[in-house]
């Protein structure tokens, strides 16, 4: 089941940088993720009614529970989504592929038995390096681009945090209640600032628009993060993020197919850094502590 839940998020996550770049065409970046996640919410809160869920009582359970939807889903899909609008599919999810970097960063501090070794550092080094590259890239292109890539690197970092504060503190919370919760709590803040941010009368209704929000609400959404919730309470926040390996390799062939995106040398070896660092944090750079 693992291998199966590790094969089908690699899919879908890699095809979902292709669909918000499609539904970005006739919509905007905060509305997109808003209405995404009250979709994806809702189809949650349904499953839970059926399996009659028992939602936690205490004021400071639920805080505790919706902390880390803020960061997450609300922060990450509005900081992606807004990279998306300014750089390409291709280019967010590879930037997006940081995620071990980050998760490894906090998992150091608030996880002790899942440290980096000397080959994690390592590898973080060399991923920094392509990291280094792309900015430079960007930047040199337009200021418009830089300040995505900039977005999409904020993005990665909050979403890292979310994770492993599950991993460190909700690890033995129920999966639907839990997801129910935090993309609620996504959802309302993406919409709120939506709503101040964004006139309403930008979002179009066309086929485009929602092809893309069914996909990305009920695949990219629902089924990915329940698989994901399932995996992070199974094995390491590290090895969960392994995905980010293959999802953009995916995302560049699709968006070569559809979407005629291109890489330049520069941004080509700055990927390849990345992707490089990131192998290697992921399977050399776990260093595993006793517990006392």
């Amino acid at each position: 089941m693992i291998y199966f839940l590790y094969s089908l998020l690699c899919l879908i996550w890699g095809s979902t940088w292709m669909a918000i770049k499609i539904g970005l065409q006739d919509s905007p970046p905060l509305w997109s993720a808003g209405i995404r996640f009250v979709i994806a919410s809702l189809v949650i809160f349904i499953i839970n009614l059926f399996r009659r869920a028992k939602y936690p009582q205490s004021i400071s359970e639920i805080i505790k529970i919706i902390t880390p939807g803020i960061f997450m889903y609300a922060a990450s899909y509005m900081l992606v989504y807004s990279a998306e609008s300014r750089i390409s599919s291709s280019m967010t999810s590879i930037l997006f592929s940081t995620f071990p970097f980050m998760v490894a960063g906090f998992s150091h501090f608030m996880l002790r038995a899942e440290r980096l070794s000397i080959g994690g550092w390592l590898g973080l080094l060399i991923g920094f390096s392509g990291v280094v590259i792309v900015s430079y890239q960007s930047l040199s292109e337009s200021g418009f681009i830089f300040v995505g890539t900039i977005l999409a690197m904020l993005g990665t970092f909050v979403s890292a945090f979310g994770t492993v504060y599950i991993r460190s503190y909700l690890k033995n919370n129920e999966i639907f209640v839990m997801a129910g919760l935090q993309m609620a709590t996504g959802a309302l803040i993406m919409v709120v600032c939506a709503a101040v941010f964004e006139p309403p009368s930008l979002f179009k209704v066309t086929f485009k628009s929602l092809a893309a929000l069914s996909y990305l609400s009920i695949f990219g959404t629902v089924v990915a993060f329940l698989g994901y919730y399932w995996l992070l309470k199974r094995t390491t926040a590290i090895a969960v993020s392994q995905i980010t390996i293959i999802t953009p390799l995916i995302a560049v062939i699709l968006g070569y197919i559809f979407l005629s995106e291109r890489f330049d040398l520069h941004s080509a070896i700055g990927a390849g850094l990345i992707l490089t660092g990131v192998t290697i944090v992921l399977w050399r750079g776990e260093k595993r502590i006793p517990s006392p």
